[in-house]
């Protein structure tokens, strides 16, 4: 980190408020992000869902939502966008209270086998100002944080 940026932090009177941090890391994150989905239409949120039925596969809508971190009320509008854009299907299961399985449709699949490369490309970045002993260990310290 440059000086500049240290004295930036420390002028705001934030420089040791962790949420404050948080925020600031995950918004150069989430531009980060952004740019480079940019081409494909979707949100930052809607690759993640994405990526999570490409690497853990169909589940329930509700699961989806616990595993990429979204409040349960915003779930149902996310799912809504990806069904409309083609690239998720949502079957109803009726078995017990019943549950709308969520998987990825075939252009969904393509989608996201671009969008991977190109979210590992994003977290580089942000973590490039950190040796590789520093990028394991600071995720290490999130996970433990969540």
């Amino acid at each position: 980190m440059s000086r500049k940026k240290d004295i930036q932090v420390e002028e705001s009177g934030l420089e040791n408020q962790v949420g404050h941090l948080l925020r600031r890391v995950f918004h150069k994150a989430r531009n980060r992000m952004q740019k480079k989905i940019s081409d494909t239409g979707l949100s930052p949120m809607q690759t993640a869902a994405l990526t999570c039925l490409k690497k853990k596969g169909p589940t329930s809508q509700n699961k989806l939502g616990r595993r990429i971190g979204m409040e349960p009320g915003n779930v149902h509008g996310l799912v809504d966008r990806l069904l409309k854009k083609g690239m998720i299907t949502s079957n109803y299961v009726d078995d017990g209270p019943g549950l709308h399985i969520l998987d990825l449709t075939a252009e969904g699949n393509e989608v996201v086998d671009k969008v991977i490369p190109l979210g590992d490309e994003a977290n580089k970045e942000t973590l490039a100002p950190l040796n590789a002993e520093e990028q394991k260990k600071f995720l290490e310290y999130l996970r433990r944080l969540l």
